[in-house]
């Protein structure tokens, strides 16, 4: 053991030497996916996640029926909170806001309409005004509300005014046909105030669960990871078959010899997931974005960390040459990342590449961190990391005592 305890020493010493340069690489990266995480959550398509749609509103309101109308869908309907109605005085007012984009939908509402609601009539219907030829998620949002005004808002009217007529025509009083549509009017009101209630809206996030930001996050987090293990090419450089045989005559066999060299390399892999963590608690990061950057998350990058170090070495191991190790090494975790969700959702890849993805370490390093977040225990995540990180040490032995 005293012989592996001083090899041990010696590759701690080696690693230690090298980590001004490594550092200098390892900060390289860190500044490039920061600023990469920093555009994606100040981009144009996040901020829109964030931001109410606004439709305009053309012509005057001062009708009571529809000035109640839209004081009940600004502060009591559910509409209120995905929904801003801007006033316009005219309609090419409302025209150029809509072409350059301050609003997503404009609605006319002409004279003959707020008679048409006084009369308790159907003869005049709104306008509405969109750009040609959308297809994002404003257009959708504009076309379900016009739903809704066809679907609730109309036939209740001819509720109303069936009523109305019905009450008319077997000849009750005007109080009794007044008391009677105002109760089945509050009664429509009611239901579309309560309409939000009769089902549960439970929000699956973009991947795996997790919101935008905290995908970002989880995702940038393990792709740094991922390229930190390259940072420490210079550590597999230098050192020979000739060595290892010196070594292994001198009594150290190839397991001593690969944990030796693994266990140092793990070791300041792992210092590095713990500065990142840190500097997210402190800066607010994880507040922020909703993720809990605690003991449970940083346990989890440590056991990563493991695995992503066990992959890194293996490859070392296999490939020869300062190019071959940095190339293939960075091709195979580009493609990786890809096929685990790293780049893109995961659901919207091919069936096969997500079924393929979320086995291979990328992919179980990123359901097992995002668990975090989730509330997903991890446990069968875990396990197969450690297999991972077993086949990976055991190969890396098997290759070592070829030489």
């Amino acid at each position: 053991m005293n012989g592996f305890r001083d090899y041990l020493l010696i590759q701690y010493k080696r690693i230690f030497k090298l980590l001004p340069g490594i550092i200098l690489m390892i900060a390289l990266v860190a500044i490039l996916l920061s600023a990469a995480l920093f555009a994606l959550l100040n981009s144009d398509a996040y901020k829109s996640e964030q931001m109410r749609y606004k439709l305009g509103l053309v012509g005057s309101t001062d009708n009571e029926m529809i000035d109640l109308g839209v004081h009940l869908l600004e502060t009591e309907d559910d509409m209120q909170f995905v929904l801003e109605l801007v006033q316009y005085e005219d309609e090419a007012e409302a025209k150029a806001a809509l072409r350059s984009a301050d609003i997503s939908a404009y609605i006319v509402i002409t004279d003959e309409f707020a008679d048409a609601v006084d009369a308790m009539t159907n003869d005049a219907k709104l306008t509405y005004y969109a750009t040609s030829g959308q297809k994002g998620i404003s257009n959708v949002m504009m076309d379900e509300i016009a739903l809704v005004a066809t679907n609730i808002i109309v036939p209740s009217e001819k509720g109303i005014c069936t009523l109305r007529d019905i009450m008319l025509q077997e000849g009750y009083g005007k109080t009794d046909t007044y008391m009677a549509v105002y109760e089945i009017f509050m009664a429509y009101v009611n239901t579309m105030m309560l309409r939000g209630e009769i089902s549960t809206v439970i929000e699956l996030g973009i991947s795996n669960g997790l919101t935008t930001p905290q995908y970002y996050f989880v995702s940038l987090l393990l792709f740094f990871l991922l390229l930190v293990t390259m940072c420490f090419v210079s550590y597999f450089i230098g050192i020979n078959h000739a060595q290892h045989k010196f070594f292994s005559s001198k009594g150290i066999t190839p397991l001593q010899q690969v944990l030796g060299e693994y266990i140092p390399f793990l070791t300041v892999n792992i210092i590095v997931a713990l500065l990142v963590a840190g500097l997210a608690k402190l800066t607010g990061l994880g507040d922020f974005i909703g993720v809990d950057i605690g003991g449970g998350f940083v346990l989890r990058m440590a056991v990563i960390e493991a695995l992503f170090t066990g992959l890194a070495f293996l490859l070392y191991e296999i490939l020869e040459g300062i190019i071959n190790k940095v190339l293939v090494t960075f091709l195979l975790y580009i493609a990786g990342s890809y096929a685990s969700g790293y780049f893109y959702p995961r659901s919207i890849l091919p069936e096969m590449m997500q079924q393929l993805g979320q086995w291979l370490p990328t992919g179980l390093a990123f359901d097992y961190l995002g668990g975090v977040v989730t509330g997903d225990s991890g446990a069968l995540a875990m396990v197969l990391i450690l297999i991972y990180v077993v086949i990976f040490v055991g190969t890396s032995v098997l290759i070592r005592r070829r030489y």
